[in-house]
């Protein structure tokens, strides 16, 4: 059964997380928060909670849904992942199979990073960083390997995709055409396939919107777990790199690119920090992987569109600067010369 307004009530009450006498005193509220799945803010009453269904019946979504119970079954059982997984993602209450439902906690006194006024503070910069680099490095344990399974993202062979996707739209398919076009984002594509380490439990998809910053301002959570996986740490880096930088991308005149930059290296100076590592050397590679995650932003954006957008053509050809001078588009990103990023700090 596919969840809606008109039926979560009576099925919270099957589920016993609710009963009736919310719906009947109107402290029962339901509002839509659906993005890539079916997503409801749930109150009944005193309690909250978020309600999550894969969007459609196929197979991919359906493992999706899997996937992120599998990551909250670990973080409630596996004595490794419990103290910090309980501390940064949502607790999940219940998981419905046959539905494919999630029953979580909604983090209702947090505020999502991407929306936040202060979201570009070097300090929410720093705590990222801080909350990224101690969940990889508390995640390193080989034998989560078996349990998350991962492969290399698709978009790093977004050049080699052809007859393989289903019904492209036509600005995608423009996009495949200039890519394929340009021998640079070839080379670079095939570079970090070739690079690809897998070292840790990854999120998958950590960017702003999936930031969720206390009211203290002091801790963060992280939700959407859907994508995690046994991969590189750097396509986290990455992510959330990208994710800052797709402002001044979209909206290059509201959000100068040097508004940014010190929340982006305050993030990688923490991250760096606290798995060991050298500063400059992280952005270089993770600026590089930043680049294919820009055309991947691009194509998805492009999923019904009739032709390229504008977005879709800077971040293509930001992407193609990395590809083509990475230092040089590393400092113009940054705001430093990655040589000097470490005395930045």
């Amino acid at each position: 059964m596919y969840l809606s307004r008109s039926n979560l009530l009576h099925y919270l009450v099957e589920k016993q997380f609710s009963d009736l006498e919310p719906a009947v005193n109107g402290a029962f509220v339901v509002r839509s928060l659906t993005r890539r799945n079916l997503n409801f803010h749930v109150t009944c009453g005193a309690r909250e909670y978020l309600v999550k269904q894969a969007k459609s019946w196929d197979f991919d979504a359906r493992a999706s849904v899997e996937r992120e119970a599998a990551f909250y079954r670990q973080q409630e059982t596996n004595q490794r992942l419990a103290p910090l997984g309980l501390a940064l993602a949502p607790r999940c209450y219940a998981y419905d199979p046959p539905n494919s439902v999630l029953i979580l906690e909604f983090l209702s006194a947090h505020t999502e990073l991407y929306g936040a006024p202060d979201r570009f503070a070097p300090e929410l910069g720093r705590l990222c960083g801080e909350a990224m680099g101690a969940f990889h490095r508390a995640m390193e344990s080989g034998h989560l390997a078996s349990e998350f399974p991962g492969s290399i993202p698709w978009c790093l062979s977004l050049h080699e995709l052809a007859g393989d996707l289903e019904e492209p739209s036509a600005g995608q398919r423009e996009l495949l055409q200039v890519v394929k076009r340009h021998a640079e984002f070839a080379r670079g594509l095939d570079r970090l396939r070739a690079e690809w380490r897998a070292d840790t439990l990854t999120h998958g998809d950590w960017k702003l919107e999936n930031c969720l910053i206390s009211p203290g301002r002091n801790h963060l959570r992280v939700v959407d777990w859907e994508f995690v996986s046994w991969g590189d740490s750097i396509w986290d880096v990455s992510a959330l790199l990208q994710s800052y930088w797709n402002f001044w991308v979209r909206w290059p005149s509201e959000y100068p690119i040097e508004t940014i930059q010190p929340a982006l290296r305050a993030f990688l100076h923490a991250y760096a920090r606290s798995r060991g590592w050298e500063p400059g050397e992280l952005a270089a590679r993770a600026v590089r992987f930043a680049g294919a995650r820009m055309l991947q932003t691009a194509f998805e954006t492009l999923e019904k569109a009739e032709a390229m957008t504008g977005a879709a053509v800077r971040l293509m050809q930001g992407s193609l600067n990395v590809f083509t001078r990475p230092d040089w588009a590393a400092e113009q990103l940054i705001g430093t010369p990655l040589g000097k990023l470490s005395a930045s700090a």
